[in-house]
Formats: C-alpha cells, structure tokens, sequence
C-alpha cells in the first residue's frame, strides 16, 4: 500500500492555492529486514539472502569498471555516464577532471507495477524521514490523477518559508 500525504502548494501560473497527493516514505528498511521477508516462503535462509545482499554492491561496481551495463530483470538497468570537459581537438581530451555518474533505469515491469498500485492510505503527518524525501522527489502535482483534474500538469507548488511542503490537516 503506497503512503501518501495531503500537501497545499500555490499553482505558480494561477497562484491560487493547491491540494496535492505526495508519496512520503515511513521508514527506511535495511538489508537485514529484507532478506527476511524475501526468505519467507524461500528454500533460502534469512543468512543466504543477506550474504548475497552484502556481496550484491561489490558485483555491480566491479561489472560496471569492467565496461558493462547490470540488468537485473524486473528490477532495472545500472550504467554508467562519464561528464567531462569538451575539447576543440581529440588529442585533447583525457580523463582528467571527469566525473563518473552511475544510472539506474527502472525496469517497465517495477514502474508498470507501482503505477496500477490502487492501494492507497493517507497518513497524518511525514516523519522527519519522510519529509525530507517528499521534499527531495522532484515530482509536479498534476490535475490528471485528482478529481476535477485537467490532465494539465501543475508547476511544482511554492515552498513553504520553511523550506518543506506544508502537510494538510484533515
């Protein structure tokens, strides 16, 4: 079940107030956690799992400095993008001063299954954690997923003096 919180922004074109639904996370589960639950009803013992969680990021790394992109069926693709400074000449360009940025490229089957996701539950308030990755996700309110909604998306609301989102009261 997705959490959401109600947040009130200001629409930037309009500038009337907003109500929006935004995704805000409860708690944050470890590897520990997760192998728990991927070892129930698994032939795999909660140590197995968690040993391969604890080798899983080495693996990816090394693919990836070996040339190779990771996909992990259902999950996502992990590649790599170098940014570096562009030359007039090729004789010029090194990799001096180049940064390593690593992508992840969900899998249509892990966005397909959260997009038709119809469970949904309104929580009161984020917590600390919560809020900080609500603020942090980028996302528009749009008006084609709310009732009365134009499937016009919505600029990002103002923020608050804050600095945050102001979570709604019921």
């Amino acid at each position: 079940m997705i959490s959401l919180i109600k947040m009130k922004g200001v629409n930037l074109q309009t500038k009337e107030i907003i109500y929006y639904p935004k995704w805000t996370r409860i708690s944050t589960v470890n590897e520990t956690q997760l192998s728990k639950r991927m070892a129930r009803g698994s032939t795999f013992s909660v140590g197995e799992i968690n040993g391969v969680f604890s080798d899983f990021p080495q693996s990816i790394i090394d693919e990836l400095l070996d040339g190779n992109a990771v996909e992990i069926a259902g999950l996502g693709t992990f590649k790599l993008k170098v940014q570096g400074k562009s030359q007039k000449e090729k004789k010029l360009v090194t990799s001096v001063g180049a940064k390593i940025i690593v992508l992840f490229e969900p899998a249509l089957e892990l966005t397909s299954r959260l997009n038709n996701e119809k469970e949904f539950r309104f929580v009161d308030a984020p917590t600390a954690e919560g809020q900080q990755d609500a603020d942090e996700g980028g996302d528009t309110p749009s008006g084609g997923d709310t009732p009365g909604g134009d499937d016009t998306p919505t600029p990002d609301p103002d923020p608050d003096p804050s600095g945050g989102d102001e979570p709604i009261e019921d």
